[in-house]
């Protein structure tokens, strides 16, 4: 089987991860590093064997696949390019700056399958990756109450746009992933601490259905804490993305009545970036499922959409106080 020919856009912070591993993955050859810095894009395209270009239309005649990893403001637009060329393509979340420029690239994903309907495009929801939420996901469990958190010091980059997009949307995609209904109500209060966007962010999540799910992002903390608390019936799951580590506590009945049995699940460590990437390259090639689809991406950002909104009229209330 011929290896997919990838074109890597953009190779900041991000993608250059992509380049590294697009570069060494198995089912696919790293053809181009797209950026149009003329000292980064040479800089990674070299480190990792590959030609280097300025923009994207000079490369799509040479490539089957772009894994765009360029700054959000440019998901659309380069989205369009991409599609427009009949490509493949796995772009970094969120999908678009906007939900109108989400729905305009869903538009042309629909339009450009009328001529190739085998046409992946996946958004780059890494944490779906992450091995100890796979594991969580292959028990079946079935949460009624959940809490997420995800909390950094200053990054000092992505201050572009507020935590909601920055990182709370990775858990606003799983939580919404996990519970397996859409999100029907939505409250959440934030502040801008060191940039005019909000810097922390906590959200309550209603799910259709009745579940519930509490969301802190923060990128003014002290340490990095990357953590979800599952609750269901009569289970408990605790996961930690960092560690790869998910802990179980069901109550089961024993010889003298019931009881609580923990449960540590086995788990074979992967770069979740890597296993997105790889899963990416395969779903081209017809050897598997797409993983997480621009129609998830774009409720994503919706429900991102939901939370910045409430965010912003709690703000409002407090400058009204």
């Amino acid at each position: 089987m011929s290896k997919l020919r990838v074109a890597v856009v953009g190779v900041g912070h991000l993608g250059q991860h992509h380049a590294r591993i697009a570069a060494s993955a198995p089912n696919a050859t790293l053809t181009a590093v797209v950026d149009p810095d003329p000292v980064r894009g040479p800089e990674i395209a070299a480190k990792f064997g590959a030609p280097w270009a300025a923009s994207l239309d000079q490369v799509l005649g040479d490539v089957d696949a772009a894994q765009i990893a360029a700054p959000t403001g440019f998901h659309h637009a380069l989205g369009l390019q991409a599609l427009k060329a009949g490509k493949h393509v796995l772009m970094e979340k969120p999908l678009a700056a906007t939900l109108e420029e989400g729905k305009a690239l869903l538009k042309a994903l629909v339009e450009a399958r009328m001529t190739k309907p085998g046409l992946v495009a996946q958004v780059g929801h890494l944490e779906r990756f992450n091995p100890a939420v796979a594991a969580l996901r292959e028990r079946g469990f079935k949460p009624r109450f959940l809490e997420a958190v995800r909390v950094s010091p200053f990054p000092a980059r992505s201050l572009e746009v507020d935590v909601v997009m920055d990182v709370m949307i990775h858990d606003l995609d799983l939580l919404r992933a996990l519970v397996g209904r859409p999100v029907v109500d939505v409250e959440a209060v934030g502040i801008p601490v060191l940039t005019p966007y909000a810097d922390l962010v906590n959200a309550r999540l209603k799910f259709e259905g009745g579940a519930f799910a509490t969301v802190t992002a923060s990128r003014v903390a002290r340490k990095k804490e990357r953590t979800l608390r599952a609750f269901g019936d009569k289970e408990y799951a605790s996961l930690d993305f960092a560690t790869q580590k998910l802990e179980l506590l069901r109550l089961v009945m024993g010889p003298e009545g019931p009881q609580v049995q923990p449960e540590t699940a086995d788990i074979v460590e992967g770069e979740p970036l890597r296993l997105e990437i790889e899963a990416f390259h395969a779903a081209c090639l017809g050897i598997r499922q797409e993983g997480v689809t621009w129609e998830e991406g774009q409720e994503a950002m919706h429900v991102a959409d939901l939370v910045q909104k409430a965010v912003a009229k709690s703000l409002a209330e407090i400058h009204q106080a």
